[in-house]
């Protein structure tokens, strides 16, 4: 067998040495060290302020908040103390939350935490919504939870489990367990 004898032996051993160095190898690879997406936005503001308008160049919506994180892999934007104005119908709703997070993706702005919104009635009272969460969809200007919710107006004070309301028709929905009081 000439074959394995002289250079010809080499063309074997070349590659045989790369997989014996490949199989022998039995060091863990090493998983990147990567920081949470949570713990690190691509940016963050103190102290914002934003207005909306609309094609006419009414303002329709204003945000502020004491600090506001982005995080541009994840969509998202987190505020902490947020306030919601939405201006664009005739009685302006407010409101408040410690904690929001804004999907870009479906705009909408998930509230967290001592949620209020507050309104002014047709009969001049305010009114008021409370709940630990809500959800406002900002496109139709409707917000929906699942939570325990409190409605007073001035002359009565309603709670619920789970709520619908439209901001613009002023419609409030109440979705289980509704006991009213008089004030």
């Amino acid at each position: 067998m000439t074959f394995l004898r002289g250079r010809n032996i080499l063309w074997l051993l070349v590659p045989a040495t790369f997989v014996v160095a490949f199989l022998w190898d039995s060091s863990v690879e090493q998983r990147p060290d990567f920081i949470e997406a949570d713990s690190n936005p691509d940016y963050f503001l103190v102290n914002t302020s934003t207005l909306e308008f609309n094609p006419q160049g009414q303002q329709t919506r204003q945000f502020t908040s004491d600090k506001t994180l982005y995080f541009k892999d994840l969509m998202q934007t987190k505020m902490e103390n947020p306030k919601f104005e939405m201006l664009s119908s005739e009685k302006p709703w407010q409101v408040t939350a410690n904690f929001a997070v804004n999907n870009e993706l479906s705009e909408q702005l998930q509230l967290n935490g001592d949620v209020e919104a507050r309104a002014r009635s047709k009969t001049g009272n305010n009114i008021s919504l409370t709940s630990e969460k809500l959800t406002v969809d900002i496109a139709t200007q409707t917000a929906f939870t699942e939570e325990e919710v409190e409605f007073t107006d001035g002359v009565y004070r309603q709670t619920a489990t789970g709520m619908n309301v439209n901001f613009r028709t002023h419609r409030i929905e109440f979705k289980s367990d509704v006991k009213a009081v008089s004030l």
